[in-house]
């Protein structure tokens, strides 16, 4: 039995790249903040999850703007988790 590994389009792997990048730094943003990783998960999961119902059908192709949006759209997907964590620990009494 030999594994497959799935093939990515290149829009995959620029939001792949990004949300690894994404991750990484605003998960020092949650520790450094003292945040709640639990809401900061729930927010980067529901970005990701509205990204791909509104925006993956509009992501096709292979010329730079399209790869640009993808990487920053990545990038971005952990900062919505982060700013709900933020917004939620300002309103805790």
């Amino acid at each position: 039995m030999k594994l497959r590994l799935p093939h990515l389009t290149p829009v995959a792997k620029g939001q792949l790249w990004g949300m690894g990048v994404g991750l990484g730094t605003a998960l020092l943003a949650v520790e450094h903040m003292a945040l709640s990783y639990r809401i900061f998960f729930v927010g980067f999961g529901a970005a990701w999850v509205a990204s791909e119902f509104y925006l993956a059908r509009r992501l096709i192709g292979t010329d730079a703007k399209t790869l640009t949006i993808a990487v920053l759209s990545g990038i971005s997907f952990p900062w919505v988790g982060w700013l709900l964590a933020f917004g939620l620990n300002a309103l805790r009494p």
